[in-house]
This record gives C-alpha cells, structure tokens and sequence, in this order.
C-alpha cells in the first residue's frame, strides 16, 4: 500500500513538474518573440526613414538646395562641422540605449528561467528603455517656437540626451544585484563571491559617470559661448579668446605635441579599457569557466541573425531607389555576365556546402570538420566578391551581389549554428567577431550606395592608399581566411597527436 501511493506521488510530482517545464518554456517564447517582433519592425522602420531619424537631414543641410544627405560626415565649415557632431553624437547615444536594452534583455530571459515571473518587472523596464530610445528617434529633432512654428532645437541640447543614461545604469546595476542573489542559490560555484558583481556594477557606474561628467562639461561651456558646440572667438581691444574652453582643452590635447599631453590621453585611453573589462567582469568570469557552448548559449545569435536580415532588406529597398549615375556622358554601364558571374560562384559555394552536408560519405557531426567546412564555404563565397569589389567600382553592381552573397552567407551560417551542438571557447568568439563584421559591412557598403545617391562621395574619397569600402571588405575576408587556417592547424594538431599515441600504444604492445 505504501509502495502503491510513493509511486503515485512520484508520478504526480514528475507530471507537475513538467507542466511547470512547459508552462516556463510559452512564457520565454512570447517574451522573446515580443522582443524580436518590436527588433524587427522598430530597427527596419529606422533603416527605411534613415534621413528622418538617425541621421534627419532637417539637422544635416546647411542649405535647401542640397541632397537630404549630400553634406552627410562632411566638415568643410564650422556650421557643418557642428551639424554632423550633433546628429553623429545624437544617433550613438540613442542607438546604443536602443540596443543595449534589446539585447541586454533577450540575452537575459534564458538566464533568468527559474525567476521568470520575477524577471517581469526588468523585462518591462528594458522594454521601456528600447520604446523611448526608438520615439526619440523621430520625436526629438524639431521643438515649437513660441509663434507656433517648428525649428531645431540649440545644438547643446540635443547632446542633453545623454542623461538617457542614467536610468539605463540604474535599471542594470538594479538587475545585477537581483541576478546575482537569485544565482547564487541555482549556481553557487559561479556566484560565491561577491567581489566580481562589485567590481562590474562600481564599474559600470563610474564608466556611465565619466561619460556623463564630460558631456555636462561640454553642454555647460556651449552655454557660456553662446551655444555653439566648438568655437566662439570673442575680440577685446587686441585680445581674441575662446569661450569654448571645454573644446579647446580637447582640441589643444589632440593637436599640440607635449609628454602632458601623451600622458593625459595614454591615462584616459587605460583608465577607460579597465572600466569596460570590469563592466564585463562576471561575463569574462564565466567565459573562463566554460568550455563549450551548447544551445542556450547559440540562441545569442538569433537577435544578431535577425538584425543581419534585417539590414539585407534595407539593402533591397535600395536597389527599388534610382541608381547611382557614374557617367557623365553616354551610357551607363550595364549589369553583364562578369558582375553575374559573383552571384553564380557563391551560389555553386553554398550548393556545394549543403550537399556535402548532407550526403552520406561526407556527413559528419565532428566540430572541427563542420567549422573547416563552414570557414572554406564562407571564403568561396566572400573572396570573389572581395576581387569584384576592387576591380569594379561601381556601387549599383556591388550592392546587387552584396544582397545576394550575404543571404547565401547568412543561410550557411544559420545551417551551422543548428547542425553543430558544441562549438568550443576560441570558435565561438571568433564567430562572434566574424559576424559583427558582416554586420558592418552590411551597414557601410548600405550606407554608401545610399550616400552615392545623394551626391555624397565622403566614403569613397578618403585620402587613404585604398578606399574605406575595400578595407572593410578586406578584413572581413581576412578574419574570415584567419578562422580558416586557425581550424585548419586545430585540426591538423589533433590528428597528428593521435597519430603519435597511435604509434605509441603499438610499439608499446608489440614490446
């Protein structure tokens, strides 16, 4: 009878569990999806009106008569100077709350699946964070005049958007003491001490402060010389000096050779690299500790795969603008079989990748192999489109391929990711980096064609010995080459010291 009702106990308590399991497993699934949803939609929605909200051309134009982004990270004058500081500095501090809280929460919502009802309260407060950061986008360019007219806001104030991150520092040191009292029940190994979470959230603090600190700094001194963010000469008698003390210390630090000088941005330049490892100092700690990394720890990809397909439609509303007119007279040139021919490679590339994938003398689950071959698939891909991009340069034919390789490439990445289970320390990083640098590419050759368009020839007349576009495609291709050879000796070592014991062992037992 005893023996009767422990088993029904058991039963019903294996059954409740896996209720609460499956229960635990919907609700990360709509918080992620709600996530990815508001990602997707939000960030697209930035792309298509790119000169009304990252970069608004109502801040950029000095004159009515120029392109939306024709004087877009040009800084001939001071008007334009100042201009494109306030949208430059204006996009990054709103850019990086919008993703920061993204990704800060999605990353969260797996770490958090004991307490994910507790959780709720930050996941709503990063989510706050991300709904502003994007309203503010479009909300803050224009303000109303007392006559009821709109017009831009003093240049000072629009860098009075750093105070955005007060609440964000806030909200995650907030988050870090919480994670790290319920951690250190379910992982006590990890959370034992409490001198990494001090470290990173002090951190974390004094690196948020030192930013802030500078940017109040600045705005105080615009104030004083009459709003301009960089120069007001003021004449008395004989005497000409700057109101603008905050920017002529910088400018004077960065320009005038002295062994201070040296020292003030050597110092500066450490002291700021050691705030961003300790910010990151439970993150580092766990990735010492961990070896491989399996499933949970892969789906950090998703968010970056779905920015990167969000990126290539972008790319594709591109190519339904008018294209960029390189002829001045005659005809322009005509997309041919030599430009096609980049498509055709990489498509052969990644045909050849899934079906040595998948056929039964080639399969295999060995991650070395599976890395090997993913490595050579992405640079038979990526290196003919490098060759294109240096011998023809014409924007409209490159953006064509671009759209259509990167789509390959990021169908032979998401292949990987879910095909192989375990991917060790060093490959995991490398493709961390890999893909932050498709990412970019993506971004800057995107940005280009966009640029070309508006009469904008800022990137590709760099007075470098090659232009900004083919040194962003050549370090990919390198990083991608470098992952490939770093595998190929990984493996290589591995065989060879199996090769070793195996004659070791048989000399051994023929002795």
């Amino acid at each position: 009878m005893t023996n009767d009702l422990f088993e029904r106990k058991r039963i019903y308590v294996n059954y409740s569990s896996k209720i609460s399991s499956k229960s635990k497993n919907q609700w990360i699934f709509i918080y992620k999806i709600i996530l990815i949803l508001f990602f997707f939609a939000g960030a697209l929605s930035l792309f298509l009106t790119l000169d009304q909200s990252l970069f608004p051309a109502a801040l950029i134009r000095t004159s009515n008569n120029s392109a939306n982004l024709q004087e877009f990270i040009t800084f001939e004058t001071p008007s334009k100077q100042e201009n494109n500081a306030v949208v430059l500095i204006r996009f990054s501090i709103l850019m990086f709350v919008f993703l920061f809280s993204i990704f800060k929460n999605y990353s969260n919502i797996n770490a958090q699946k004991e307490k994910l009802k507790h959780y709720a309260v930050f996941y709503v407060l990063y989510f706050m964070m991300s709904i502003i950061s994007l309203s503010l986008f479009y909300a803050f360019i224009y303000k109303q005049n007392d006559n009821g007219t709109l017009g831009k806001f003093r240049p000072y104030q629009y860098l009075e958007l750093i105070y955005i991150l007060i609440p964000l520092v806030v909200i995650n040191s907030a988050f870090e003491v919480y994670n790290f009292l319920i951690k250190r029940k379910s992982d006590p190994v990890l959370y034992k001490s409490t001198w990494p979470l001090i470290l990173q959230v002090v951190s974390q603090v004094i690196l948020a402060g030192f930013v802030i600190f500078n940017v109040a700094l600045w705005i105080s001194y615009s104030k004083a010389a009459g709003a301009s963010l960089f120069r007001t000469t003021v004449i008395t008698g004989t005497n000409t000096y700057n109101e603008q003390k905050y920017w002529e210390f910088v400018d004077q630090l960065f320009n005038i050779k002295s062994f201070s000088n040296l020292i003030i941005i050597a110092a500066s330049f450490v002291f700021v690299i050691f705030l961003v490892i300790g910010s990151n100092t439970i993150k580092l700690q766990k990735l010492s500790e961990k070896n491989i990394y399996k499933h949970q720890d892969k789906d950090s990809f998703l968010i970056a795969l779905i920015f990167a397909l969000l990126v290539s439609v972008w790319l594709f509303t591109l190519l339904l603008k008018d294209p960029v007119k390189f002829s001045i007279l005659g005809v322009e040139a005509t997309y041919g079989i030599n430009n096609g021919l980049i498509i055709l490679l990489a498509a052969l590339a990644t045909i050849l990748y899934f079906l040595v994938s998948y056929l039964k003398y080639t399969k295999t689950k060995n991650p070395s192999s599976l890395i090997i071959r993913f490595s050579l698939a992405q640079l038979l891909i990526w290196v003919p489109f490098l060759v294109s991009v240096i011998q023809f340069e014409n924007s409209n034919f490159t953006l064509i391929n671009l759209l259509v390789i990167s789509l390959l490439s990021i169908g032979i990445f998401m292949h990987y990711i879910l095909v192989n289970k375990f991917i060790n320390k060093l490959t995991f990083i490398m493709l961390v980096i890999i893909f932050a640098l498709k990412i970019v590419l993506l971004l800057i050759l995107g940005l280009n064609h966009l640029l070309l368009i508006n009469k904008n020839y800022v990137l590709v007349s760099v007075p470098t010995p090659i232009s900004v576009i083919k040194i962003i495609v050549i370090t990919y291709v390198s990083s991608l080459f470098a992952l490939f050879v770093l595998q190929a000796l990984q493996l290589e070592t591995l065989v060879t010291l199996k090769i070793f014991k195996e004659k070791r062992f048989s000399l051994k037992k023929g002795n």
